[in-house]
């Protein structure tokens, strides 16, 4: 129940609520978090190299590899969430997160296999390889602490770029720091996490692509 502020005194709603730059903030934060998940980011990583190859064999070598290492993990996660198995997609609780892991691990290794036995191009295969190692480190990262995913994903994917396009890959690199401070300003993380997150994804995409 509201009240009507009096002539010189302030609502009491208005007391506790949140000032207008912080809900702004959130929103912009949660856009960012968001748009940033890492199954999303695989994909564009994916989406990215066959833009690169540029040949129908590529797509299609992409489209199966995005069904198997992000189409069914990430299926599983909204069967658990919806099972209530986990809070969200985005996998706040840490314990939440290793059944996932495993899963994902799995499905992204089986991936890089089939890439191998059909002799997909390099680059997917480095991709799958990069996904595969980012992914089993994030889990046993896990076992102990909560690192961030995000900022993994993006930094993989921002060393991707820099190594296929150099200077045009700035906003990839900018969208690094971007992500970590939306990973923090929701609370899903501290800044230790986001940068170890963000460190182990620019170290395995550097060791294998160079």
């Amino acid at each position: 129940m509201s009240y009507p502020a009096v002539s010189g005194q302030v609502a009491p709603d208005a007391l506790f609520a949140p000032p207008l730059r912080r809900l702004r903030l959130d929103r912009v934060a949660g856009w960012i978090s968001n748009a940033t998940h890492p199954p999303i980011v695989g994909a564009f990583s994916v989406l990215v190299a066959a833009l690169v190859l540029a040949s129908v064999a590529a797509w299609l070598w992409g489209a199966g590899y995005l069904v198997l290492a992000v189409l069914l993990p990430t299926l599983y996660v909204a069967y658990m969430v919806r099972r209530g198995e986990i809070t969200d997609m985005q996998l706040p609780n840490r314990r939440q997160r290793l059944k996932p892991y495993c899963v994902a691990t799995a499905c992204m290794a089986l991936a890089a296999l089939a890439l191998q036995w059909t002799h997909a191009p390099r680059l997917l295969q480095q991709i799958a390889l990069i996904n595969v190692i980012q992914s089993a480190a994030l889990f046993l990262a896990t076992l102990r602490w909560k690192i961030s995913a995000h900022c993994a994903a993006m930094g993989a994917l921002a060393v991707l770029t820099w190594t296929l396009f150099g200077a045009g890959s700035l906003p990839f690199c900018a969208a690094v720091p971007a992500v970590a401070w939306a990973r923090v300003w929701l609370k899903r993380h501290d800044v230790l996490q986001v940068l170890a997150g963000a460190m182990l994804g620019v170290a395995v995409a550097w060791i294998v692509l160079r």
